[in-house]
């Protein structure tokens, strides 16, 4: 994924508290038992801060590969979206910080735009202007990182087995945190120089039968990392089975 240089890393300062991760929901391919149960779990856990980490939207008619005409076009994706932000934000209440990261499905519209109409690209600053985040308040950005150890972004560092991209991601930031783009759920830990670090594969929200793949080895779930005194405590992952949260 080319990196937007309309958007800039955003940071985050959390003494105490718990932020909730999600990621890959693929609007119009999302899973809505999933989607409801993420909403309730937000309403439950009344997080500090909520971090949707790319692949909200799917832009299924901007890909690459061949399409279905009767697939939905990038006005009725987008309009999805931003029913659902408005939704969250209800549920997470007006503290809650919500942050929205790109990722490689997002990037779809700039790059079909530079590849079909470079002249006209200079008059979008970024997908997030359509989606009008400030109207839900969720704040868009490239990626976040929170009291200097904790990095949340999409990721582009690929595995064909859960936890794979995970290691990929730490060895390459020395830092701990969390991903998506696999579809995955994973977590992975390790000591190194008397320090541990958490990276997290959040898994997605998305329908895991969706009609152009065959037999996905995706999984559904979402992410909790809770602060303390500034500094990290725990950072977990959680499965979503037939729309509840499974924390057994």
């Amino acid at each position: 994924m080319k990196r937007d240089n309309t958007l800039k890393e955003e940071t985050l300062r959390l003494n105490n508290g718990k932020i909730i991760v999600v990621s890959d929901i693929h609007f119009p391919y999302e899973d809505k038992s999933a989607v409801t149960a993420f909403i309730r779990e937000v309403g439950f856990k009344r997080p500090e801060a909520i971090v949707l980490n790319g692949d909200l939207l799917d832009f299924y008619k901007l890909s690459k590969f061949s399409k279905d005409p009767a697939g939905k076009n990038p006005e009725e994706e987008i309009e999805m979206c931003k029913t659902f932000l408005k939704k969250l934000r209800k549920e997470a209440g007006k503290e809650c910080k919500i942050y929205y990261t790109i990722g490689n499905h997002e990037a779809r519209l700039r790059k079909y735009i530079l590849d079909n109409a470079p002249m006209v690209a200079g008059l979008m600053e970024n997908v997030f202007s359509l989606l009008k985040l400030e109207e839900s308040d969720v704040i868009g950005c490239a990626s976040l990182l929170v009291n200097d150890i904790f990095m949340f972004k999409h990721g582009t560092r690929l595995g064909n087995k859960s936890g794979l991209s995970a290691i990929k991601e730490l060895e390459a930031h020395y830092l701990s945190g969390a991903t998506g783009h696999v579809h995955k759920l994973a977590r992975y830990s390790v000591c190194k120089s008397k320090r541990r670090f958490l990276w997290l594969e959040t898994g997605c929200l998305c329908d895991l039968n969706p009609e152009y793949m065959i037999d996905p080895d995706w999984e559904q779930g979402l992410g909790i990392i809770t602060f303390e005194k500034g500094k990290l405590k725990n950072a977990q992952v959680y499965p979503i089975v037939n729309g509840v949260v499974i924390y057994d």
